[in-house]
């Protein structure tokens, strides 16, 4: 799903936000990148950011080597 339709669903649903955001696929890097250009105190910003918790941005460590 495109994270402008996701939070089109999340500003027009009487349900829960958390609820509704658990259910809805996006790509984390998406709705940072998103959360990032968004106006605090919008509408879109508290969607993005209710979004952006159950979608979090996981970054892989690679394994470092050992010291001798």
């Amino acid at each position: 799903m495109k994270v402008a339709d996701a939070v089109e669903v999340l500003a027009n649903t009487y349900q829960s936000l958390d609820a509704v955001a658990q259910g809805l696929e996006v790509k984390a890097n998406e709705v940072a990148t998103a959360l990032a250009k968004a106006k605090p105190d919008t509408v879109e910003f508290v969607c993005l950011t209710v979004l952006a918790q159950h979608n979090p941005v996981t970054t892989e460590v690679a394994p470092s080597e050992p010291s001798e």
